[in-house]
């Protein structure tokens, strides 16, 4: 028996591909793909295009979909970052958002911590710590001191364990330990080459997403992808909730002024039928950007209509179609391989799957494997019975209710 392969058969079992199952069972998309492995070859160029989401209905692959784009990421050395919208992780939270980003990065090469493998990897390297001070340090670059501060410290070798783990949670979005910076800079004679001011949260909180791309590049890394999963949560915010969601999602891809953070590559995978129950019934066009610029939050307003024009475009371009009958028998194949692998039994040939508009790949390979189950197991075969979910869009107002924010610098 074959363990791994077991272990991915139970997790498509489950409809939560693993790894293994993952790239065992391939892609399918080669236009999301294709256009999502553009996005990472202009990570780093200037003006590069905005991030762009997908959209698929309940049990299409949109979960298969984000961890295989997140394999083709990790190819290029890109560090990954999935993170699903939920109660915990509101989309209208840039804060909450962002912790989940760093915390759930993984690296192409291991599994340490992204951020500080990358931290350790800059004090191995002063050289490159050295370069990452020079390009923080331009005043073009818009940084506060703090960030060349960074880079500064980290190739100082006296510089304290306790100071290099508040450095590594200030940049994962808690306060500055500005006391032990100051200490360590005053220690190593740069008392004035840094001044640490107050920063403005909301720029600390830009200039935190702009640094970290930079910092893994400089630790020998490709660009910062960022998965948003789940997003149709926000379909179920109250208005004003709704709002900034729709504009922290256009942030994290990249619109309004700021534009998109160099080596930062956003993509996000929502439901097919959210235009149509969401943003078209509630008039969310209309009424939500409307609603931002009487509150005089003029940017957010733009913000929140460029993040429904990217979901509304999401469901025109990228929208992943029903399985054509070879998508099927080439999906039955791999499946069949990897159950025989998984049980140590040979899965037999199915009969073809009966395509109907209502069935998912889902519903397939669940099929698949429950037919082989019954024949292993029992030595029958039973008709199944599939049934489709339904996406709730209820308005909830608990799910508006964030964690408590972290506290910024002073």
């Amino acid at each position: 028996m074959n363990l791994e392969a077991r272990i991915a058969i139970e997790a498509l079992r489950a409809g939560v591909p693993n790894r293994t199952a993952i790239r065992r069972m391939g892609n399918e998309h080669t236009l999301i793909e294709v256009d999502f492995e553009r996005a990472l070859e202009a990570a780093w160029q200037p003006n590069a295009a905005p991030g762009f989401g997908f959209a698929g209905g309940f049990g299409t692959g949109k979960s298969h979909l984000l961890g295989y784009l997140a394999e083709v990421a990790r190819g290029q050395r890109a560090i990954v970052s999935r993170v699903a919208i939920s109660k915990e992780t509101p989309l209208a939270n840039p804060t909450a958002v962002f912790a989940a980003a760093v915390r759930n990065a993984v690296l192409p090469d291991g599994p340490d911590d992204a951020l500080g493998a990358c931290l350790a990897q800059l004090r191995a390297h002063p050289d490159r710590a050295q370069a990452l001070e020079d390009a923080v340090s331009a005043p073009e670059a818009g940084f506060a001191p703090i960030f060349a501060a960074v880079p500064f410290l980290l190739r100082r070798s006296a510089s304290p364990p306790e100071l290099l783990r508040g450095i590594e949670r200030m940049l994962g979005g808690s306060r500055i330990p500005t006391p032990a910076v100051r200490a360590a800079l005053r220690a190593a004679g740069a008392r004035g080459t840094f001044p640490l001011t107050r920063i403005d949260p909301r720029q600390l909180a830009a200039q935190r997403i702009a640094f970290l791309p930079m910092l893994f590049r400089a630790a020998g890394y490709g660009p910062w992808c960022l998965l948003l999963d789940e997003v149709e949560l926000i379909g179920r915010y109250t208005p004003l909730q709704r709002a900034l969601a729709y504009a922290q999602l256009a942030g994290w891809l990249g619109f309004g002024a700021a534009r998109r953070p160099a080596g930062l590559v956003a993509l996000f995978a929502i439901t097919d039928d959210f235009v149509e129950a969401v943003i078209n019934p509630k008039l969310d066009s209309e009424r939500l950007p409307e609603r931002l610029r009487l509150k005089g939050r003029d940017d957010e307003a733009a913000l929140a209509a460029a993040g429904i024009a990217a979901i509304e475009r999401s469901v025109r371009t990228h929208r992943l179609a029903a399985p054509e009958a070879h998508d099927l028998v080439a999906c039955h194949d791999k499946l069949r391989v990897l159950y025989t692998e998984a049980y140590d039994w040979p899965a037999p040939d199915l009969p073809p799957a009966i395509r109907t508009s209502s069935r998912t790949m889902r519903h397939y390979i669940k099929s698949w494997v429950t037919q082989w189950d019954l024949a292993r197991l029992l030595g029958r075969r039973d008709a199944l019975v599939t049934e489709t979910l339904t996406t709730n869009y209820a308005e909830d107002a608990s799910l508006d209710a964030a964690p408590p924010e972290g506290e910024e610098a002073e």
